[in-house]
Formats: C-alpha cells, sequence, structure tokens
C-alpha cells in the first residue's frame, strides 16, 4: 500500500495553516485516497470471485467463445466477449449490487470488475505493483483496458515491458508496447488491422458536444471521391445562399448547408434558383417550462433530457422555412390523466396508452435504476406493482427501466417503489437503499434502519 505522509500540522484549522502544512494534508489525504482507490480494486475482484457464472446461468454477455490454438479469441466472438477474454466469468447480476455500492452506473461498475480481474489474471507483474501502491489504479487499468480481447503472449509481453514503468506510462507509450508486441508475434494478423483502421469509415454525430445554442460537432471519415462530392455540394448551396442575400461567412454558410442538403430536393431547387418544395424535415422537441418562463422572466428552457436551451435558440429553429413546426396539446405532468388510481379491476389493459406513455418519458426522462442514465425513449415502461397482482397501468404505477435493469428488478431481487412523482425509493438484495429522483440517486443504506424507509418491498 501506498506510504501516507504524516500529518504535521496537528489541530491547526485548515484556515490558518502554514503553506508546509497545507502541503502536508494534501500528501496525506493524497495517500489516504490511493489506498482507499487500492482496496476497492481488492474488493472488485474479492466481488467478482464470489459471484462466478455457474452452467445455466442467464449471462449478461454472450456464452464463452472457443479461443483458437493461440489463445485469442474467436472472431466470431461478439464485442463485449472479447474485453472478458482470459478472465473468470461473473454472474450476469452481480455487477449492479456492486456497482451501486461504489456510486457508479451499472456498466461502469461492470468494467471495473472487468478490468480488476485482468488486473489479476493477465497482468499480474502491474497488479503487484498495485498492491504495494507503487502504480495508481487509473494508470493500471489504463492498461488493462489496452490488452482487452488480446491473446495472452502478447498480454505477457505488454506486462513484462510496462511493469517496471506502469507508474508513469501514457498512452502514447503504451500504444508504441502494444504495438510492437502485435508485430513480432502477429505480423501478419497485424496488417491486417491496421488495414482495417485504415479503412475505418464513419459519420459520428458527438451528442455530447451539444450547448445551449444548438451548436454540436459532427465528424466524417469516408472515401475520397465521396468527400469531394460532398465537399462541393456544400459549396454549391453555400454559393446560392450568399446569392440570396445571406450575409453569413462561408464557414457559416456551409455548415448550413449540411442541414439543406438532408433535404435533396430543397437543396437542388435552392442552388437552381427555384421556388424550394414544402419542407419534408421535422425537429420534435419537449420544452420544460416554468411559470416564470410563461410569464417572460426566464429565457430559459429544459428539454427532456435535462439539457438547459436558451428560449432564442427554440424560436430560430421554429422560424426556418426549410423545417414545418407541429403544435402538439401541452402535457402537463402534475396532471393525471387516468381515473383514480388504486388497484386495477382487472379491466385494465397491460400496455399504456400513448398519452400515459409519454408522460412517464418525459417525467422520469432516464431509466430509473440507481446511476443509469439510459434515455427513457429506450427504456421498458415496467409495472412498479406487477399488472397481474393488481397494479394499474397508470404513471403513478409505471416507471422507465432499461431492459439489463428491468431484468434485475424482475429475476435478481431487486424491488423498489415510489416516494413521489418521478421518485423512487431500491432495495437491492444485500440490504442497500437507494433514492433516485431526476437529479441522480443518493445512497440511503446507513438510514435504512428508520421506520418510514424499513419497509421498500
Amino acid at each position: 500500500m501506498s506510504i501516507s505522509q504524516p500529518d504535521r500540522s496537528g489541530d491547526t484549522p485548515v484556515e490558518d495553516a502554514t503553506p508546509s502544512q497545507l502541503l502536508a494534508r494534501v500528501r496525506d489525504a493524497r495517500g489516504r485516497a490511493s489506498d482507499a482507490e487500492v482496496e476497492l480494486l481488492r474488493l472488485a475482484v474479492a466481488w467478482a470471485h464470489a459471484h462466478p457464472e455457474t452452467p445455466g446461468d442467464d449471462t449478461w454477455h454472450a456464452p464463452r467463445a472457443t479461443a483458437f490454438d493461440d489463445g485469442s479469441p474467436s472472431d466470431e466472438a461478439p464485442v463485449e466477449e472479447h474485453e472478458w477474454f482470459g478472465v473468470p466469468a461473473v454472474r450476469w447480476d452481480a455487477p449492479a449490487a456492486f456497482a451501486a455500492a461504489n456510486a457508479m452506473s451499472t456498466a461502469a461498475g461492470r468494467a471495473f470488475l472487468r478490468d480488476a480481474l485482468v488486473l489479476t489474471h493477465r497482468l499480474p507483474r502491474i497488479y503487484r505493483r498495485v498492491l504495494a501502491g507503487e502504480v495508481p489504479v487509473w494508470r493500471a487499468r489504463r492498461v488493462a483496458q489496452a490488452v482487452l480481447g488480446k491473446p495472452q503472449d502478447v498480454t505477457t509481453y505488454v506486462d513484462q515491458e510496462v511493469a517496471p514503468v506502469a507508474d508513469q506510462v501514457g498512452t502514447v507509450t503504451l500504444d508504441h508496447v502494444l504495438d510492437r508486441a502485435m508485430t513480432l508475434l502477429y505480423p501478419e494478423q497485424r496488417e491486417l488491422d491496421q488495414l482495417e483502421a485504415l479503412d475505418a469509415r464513419h459519420a459520428t454525430l458527438h451528442e455530447e458536444s451539444l450547448n445551449h445554442t444548438g451548436v454540436a460537432d459532427m465528424t466524417l471519415r469516408a472515401d475520397w471521391a465521396d468527400l469531394k462530392d460532398f465537399d462541393r455540394g456544400l459549396s454549391l448551396v453555400a454559393a446560392a445562399l450568399k446569392r440570396d442575400g445571406s450575409t453569413d461567412s462561408l464557414d457559416v454558410r456551409r455548415s448550413v448547408a449540411i442541414g439543406i442538403l438532408a433535404d435533396p430536393a430543397r437543396a437542388l431547387a435552392l442552388i437552381n434558383g427555384e421556388e424550394p418544395p414544402a419542407p419534408t424535415k421535422e425537429v420534435v422537441a419537449y420544452v420544460h417550462l416554468t411559470d416564470q418562463s410563461l410569464a417572460g422572466c426566464d429565457p430559459t428552457g429544459v428539454d427532456e433530457t435535462g439539457r438547459t436551451w436558451l428560449e432564442e435558440t427554440f424560436r430560430s429553429w421554429c422560424s426556418r422555412t426549410d423545417r414545418f413546426v407541429t403544435v402538439r396539446p401541452v402535457i402537463d405532468l402534475n396532471d393525471h390523466p387516468d381515473t383514480p388510481c388504486g388497484r386495477h379491476d382487472g379491466t385494465s389493459t397491460y400496455a399504456p396508452s400513448t398519452l400515459i406513455a409519454e408522460t412517464v418519458r418525459l417525467r422520469d426522462r432516464t431509466c430509473v435504476f440507481p446511476h443509469c442514465t439510459r434515455r427513457a425513449r429506450v427504456c421498458d415502461l415496467d409495472h412498479v406493482v406487477a399488472h397481474a397482482e393488481g397494479g394499474p397501468t397508470c404513471e403513478c404505477n409505471l416507471a422507465p427501466l432499461c431492459r439489463h435493469h428491468h431484468r434485475l428488478k424482475t429475476h435478481a431481487g431487486w424491488t423498489y417503489r415510489p416516494a413521489g412523482p418521478g421518485v423512487y425509493l431500491w432495495r437491492d438484495p444485500h440490504g442497500q437503499l437507494f433514492l433516485t429522483d431526476r437529479i441522480g440517486t443518493r445512497d440511503l443504506t446507513d438510514l435504512a434502519a428508520l421506520p418510514h424507509l424499513a419497509d421498500t418491498g
């Protein structure tokens, strides 16, 4: 374990500490944090080993693929199976409880368990240095992720080369070591991999880059001839926009041209100076407005993902001539459109109406499982109290759960109940307690003995 520096400042308040005393406290806190990170890694290994996959388990990843003679997983194995190659299989429901206890999403917890197992079973030299407090956990995990799915002899080579410098190794050095290992041990495969990498074409919209003005980034990698044609199309539309009076810069006009080219008939009419056809493109946006917004005192609105937008952004979208606007009835998330709630009388349908489903998804926005951020629109709508047990098909008894967390609730002993509109109280099979709402997740495990929290089933 790392050696924490002694706190030489005694009981001196932080505000009165000298620079030397503050630095001593920083070093001490950093040492304790590093020790805690190592302990979490050890606990991850222990948790994974305590929950092995057994024959017949309904695992969350594909069945283990047969390895080639060189020790690498077969090409038919799915991506996730490649990542777990060479380490013990873990029971499908094991990551969720570990992740929740560690204030992580299930996916992040699963990756943590995977990296811990890779270090333990495939990178023993680096793992020993981690346990000795000589290599930060985050650096060790970076190495573990670099060798996912690689043959064992390549992983052993990386372990031998990187272990002495693992406390300082960066991504460039790590890539060079891995490239050298693949080149020495699998030259033909390495050549094929490099050719595939060079030919990896894509068009990717980066939604995480979206800001409050509605501007975002997109990257393209395509055949040169296709890119050249696309570039020419952008230039033609940009020139037509300038001809028709646009005073924007060339770069801005070319960016506007991307949207225009998405409607080929309209783009062609613009280039030829003809009357454009009726717009065919539609943007659907749900804006949550406060009383202040309606009164004109707040220039912002919030969409269904929780992102804040300037009111002017919506105005500009609605005023564009290449979009058509559909006005839909306002959904009041505090309203209850159904008949009075309670246990249904047997006539309630299982599938929710379009209005109820829309209300639930707009209210909760994401999967309501602890720390999950998967958007509600791609989630199942779960009956909190099962329909077969008398639970009504009503927004007060429906909540979005992504497929994995829906299965955990149905088959793995997780339970939850509403604690208010859009607020849920969860209990896992091990007694952990969590409160989720649209803001996030709060761990209430230490408060579980309180009378009003005792029954969460």
